[in-house]
């Protein structure tokens, strides 16, 4: 309609202070995963505005380690496991929506 302010497509609904808490909340999270596995986890924003926190395992990792980072994941709106080509993969996003093939 005339006069009517239409937002772009693809625009973030979100406030700045909403995008400010998801980085905020993904830090944490990020932080938790660092102390836990020993590797430093890479954050990003995706296509569809989601904050993803994703870190490789290098290490073996027993059951104690896998509920906590479980009970870390478990905080995340999205979380899973990628593994293949000598790779192991742990994700999570914060807000947004899911993107097809978590753009790897």
């Amino acid at each position: 309609m005339a006069g009517e302010a239409v937002e772009p497509e693809g625009a973030d609904p979100r406030t700045e202070a909403e995008l400010r808490a998801a980085w905020a909340t993904a830090g944490e999270l990020a932080a938790e995963l660092h102390a836990l596995v020993g590797e430093r986890p890479s954050t990003v924003w995706t296509t569809g505005n989601a904050v993803r926190v994703s870190v490789r395992l290098r290490k073996p990792h027993g059951t104690r380690l896998a509920m906590s980072v479980l009970a870390v994941l478990a905080r995340a709106d999205r979380y899973g496991h990628r593994k293949g080509q000598g790779r192991e993969q742990l994700w999570l996003e914060i807000g947004g929506v899911p993107t097809g093939g978590h753009e790897w």
